[in-house]
C-alpha cells in the first residue's frame, strides 16, 4: 500500500481557473505573464495551494475572456440574472 502526504484536491477555484485556461487554449506562463505573476505562484492558484486577489481575478477574465461570474459557476450552468 502506498500512502501520498500532501497532495490536496484543488480548490473549486483553482478547478475553474484550471478549466477555463485550458478552454481559452492558454498556457500556464502565458496566464502567469498576464496577471505579472510568477508561474509558480500561478501554479499553486490552479492547485488549491493560494488564492488570487480580486484584481489578479480580473486580469485572468479579461486574459481568458470570460467574465468573473465564470469563475463562480459550474460549466453549463446559468446564474439567476441569465434567466431574467
Amino acid at each position: 500500500m502506498v500512502i501520498v502526504a500532501n497532495q490536496k484536491k484543488p480548490s473549486p477555484l483553482g478547478a475553474r481557473i484550471r478549466a477555463l485556461r485550458e478552454a481559452a487554449g492558454i498556457t500556464q506562463e502565458d496566464a502567469a505573464a498576464a496577471v505579472s505573476v510568477h508561474v509558480q505562484t500561478y501554479m499553486r492558484w490552479e492547485r488549491g495551494g493560494s488564492e488570487p486577489s480580486f484584481t489578479a481575478l480580473q486580469q485572468l477574465a479579461a486574459a481568458f475572456d470570460v467574465t468573473l461570474n465564470d469563475f463562480a459557476t459550474e460549466p453549463g450552468s446559468r446564474s439567476e440574472t441569465d434567466e431574467e
